[in-house]
């Protein structure tokens, strides 16, 4: 998978599905994972940065005992377990 440092350095605009504003790739935050995330539809692609910052996913869950982080809107602060919708 890629890597989130590699990610950051892109011109990429994103829009945040909470809040709707948009923000820049180098913008985005994480936040520590949560221990205990449900996801009610199991095939959903769960997205997480790894301890190594490598956007994980699919099936995996996030560890927070690994280091692994969770991505957060720099806008509203919303955490999005799905990731984010690119800017057209």
């Amino acid at each position: 998978m890629a890597s989130f440092k590699e990610i950051k350095k892109m011109d990429i605009t994103y829009i945040c599905d909470s809040c709707k504003k948009d923000f820049k790739a180098n913008e985005i935050i994480t936040v520590e994972a949560c221990d205990n995330i449900n996801i009610m539809t199991p095939m959903m692609p769960f997205v997480f940065i790894d301890k190594d910052e490598i956007i994980t996913g699919g099936s995996k869950m996030a560890d927070k005992s690994k280091g692994d982080r969770l991505l957060c809107c720099p806008k509203c602060k919303s955490i999005h377990l799905f990731g984010f919708t690119v800017k057209k």
